[in-house]
């Protein structure tokens, strides 16, 4: 398995669309691993999608999907499998799933594309789809209603929602991805977890764990995170026995208002042994 971050940016992305704040303007300056778009990750069984279609997992559909295609070969025409963390629009836009349908993709994909999220999501994938009148998508793309700590079998994944600790109006999620093999933890908008998050994860051993870091070199946990809020979660997992020798917590999901930039990020994390994502980062699991 592999994980490559295809976006590791909070929602107004870095450096922020309208902003010239210091960090912003330090990403501008620098480039390269410093130019953050919004958060989209992919999950491979093997080698890219050179296998089956049910060998490609896609989380969240940004509306940076686009550059993520273009940029870091994201095969959408590929995958037949997409998870949503959560209603918010830099995590879900589901007017992009419109292209997969009709005139957009010539030809239309042959599979269907299973699209799974919360009830929230679910709902906003109906009201679009029903605005758009598209008289394709019923057979082109399925969504399928997931609840918190019940597994799916999503492709040649098993997948578990976890609880995160985000928006109160909805059930938003983490995930636990599992092959017969290996496992990861992708934790990011969340707090510090639930309780029934942290009990149902108890015991087993990760492979690697994504985390939120929004907040950067701050201090938050009720809705997002920090180094020091990475540092508790870590803290938990080692108590709870859901940590490997070789277990590798990698930071992701950052905001200007949180700082730093990378190289001082890589400064921040490496006390700790976190890894700090970029765009385009792969990691072999």
């Amino acid at each position: 398995m592999k994980i490559q971050y295809l976006g590791t940016a909070a929602a107004e992305g870095w450096p922020a669309l309208f902003c010239n704040c210091k960090h912003c303007e330090t990403a501008r300056i620098l480039g390269g691993k410093n130019i953050r778009t919004r958060s989209q990750a992919a999950i491979y069984a093997n080698e890219f999608g050179s296998g089956s279609i049910d060998d490609i997992l896609v989380i969240d559909l940004p509306p940076d999907t686009y550059l993520h295609v273009l940029q870091h070969g994201l095969r959408l025409d590929k995958a037949g499998h997409m998870l949503i963390t959560h209603s918010h629009d830099d995590h879900f836009q589901p007017t992009e799933l419109l292209y997969r349908c009709g005139i957009y993709a010539n030809p239309v994909p042959d599979f269907v594309l299973h699209v799974y999220g919360n009830d929230k999501v679910h709902r906003l994938f109906d009201e679009t789809m029903r605005e758009l009148d598209n008289t394709n998508w019923t057979t082109n793309i399925q969504f399928h209603e997931i609840e918190p700590f019940v597994p799916v079998d999503v492709g040649n994944f098993t997948v578990t929602p976890l609880l995160a600790l985000h928006d109160r109006n909805e059930k938003c999620f983490i995930y636990m991805i599992e092959t017969a093999e290996k496992r990861i933890l992708y934790g990011n908008d969340t707090g510090i977890f639930p309780a029934e998050t942290f009990n149902y994860i108890s015991g087993k051993k990760f492979d690697i764990i994504s985390l939120d870091c929004t907040c950067g070199e701050n201090k938050e946990g009720t809705n997002h995170m920090g180094v020091p809020d990475a540092i508790e979660i870590k803290r938990r997992l080692e108590g709870l026995k859901c940590l490997k020798d070789s277990t590798r917590i990698i930071l992701t999901h950052f905001s200007h208002n949180g700082g730093p930039c990378y190289d001082a990020m890589l400064d921040l994390a490496a006390p700790h042994n976190f890894e700090v994502a970029f765009d385009g980062a792969i990691w072999n699991v």
